[in-house]
């Protein structure tokens, strides 16, 4: 009986980084106020990877003529390639793209909010059905609210002149379809008003978040059948 060769076993390349480099990683996220649980580290024995579990933030180290080189991508960024150099200056790089992570992660996407709250917003707008005349007291209820919506707007956020009148213009304008349209009508020519302008107006990310955030409450006060949750 003839025995089978057997097949030679595959020979586990040493890893790139010894213990102590990894640990040096791992305070490093700890000294920018990070959590290591919330990243991988794997090494191939060529290549290694610090990846940021819940984002695309992702750090790469080769070993290439003696020298560290790779690339590193924060949040949704393009890769960026860094020169190559010993472990004395690997690692700052680390600490600084530690640092930028840290910066995407707590820095809000405004515009994805704005996508969110509109939607919010038109969806609440769908659920009133009833389109009755509004009552001259909910008339005045319907201006005072406005009135404050435009002087919340004007004294936190810094509008321009251009800004200023444009906004004035279509809340005198909800004012006055107030006394012509029925309850969903209105509610409709709302937020449509409201949208158009954030459109047209070129208001910065921070003015438009606190402009939906004030319709909501605008909304809630006087449609309570609108739920924002």
């Amino acid at each position: 009986m003839v025995k089978s060769a057997k097949k030679p076993k595959k020979e586990s390349l040493t890893p790139l980084l010894q213990k102590w480099h990894r640990n040096e990683i791992f305070k490093a996220i700890q000294t920018v106020g990070l959590d290591p649980g919330n990243f991988d580290l794997s090494d191939s024995g060529t290549e290694v990877q610090i990846k940021h579990k819940s984002s695309a933030s992702c750090f790469i180290v080769r070993r290439e003529s003696g020298y560290y080189v790779g690339q590193y991508v924060v949040g949704d960024a393009s890769a960026w390639p860094y020169s190559p150099g010993g472990w004395e200056s690997l690692m700052p790089r680390v600490s600084r793209w530690l640092e930028e992570v840290k910066r995407d992660l707590e820095t809000p996407d405004l515009w994805a909010e704005f996508q969110r709250e509109a939607k919010l917003l038109e969806a609440g707008s769908n659920a009133v059905t009833e389109n009755r005349p509004f009552t001259p007291k909910e008339q005045r209820e319907i201006a005072a609210r406005l009135q404050e919506l435009a002087k919340y707007e004007k004294e936190t956020y810094p509008l321009s002149p251009v800004q200023t009148k444009a906004l004035d213009a279509k809340l005198d304008y909800l004012i006055d379809a107030s006394n012509r349209l029925g309850r969903k009508d209105w509610l409709t020519v709302f937020v449509g008003a409201i949208l158009g302008y954030i459109l047209t107006a070129a208001l910065p990310p921070e003015s438009v978040h606190g402009l939906l955030q004030t319709s909501f409450r605008v909304m809630g006060l006087l449609y309570p059948e609108i739920s924002s949750d």
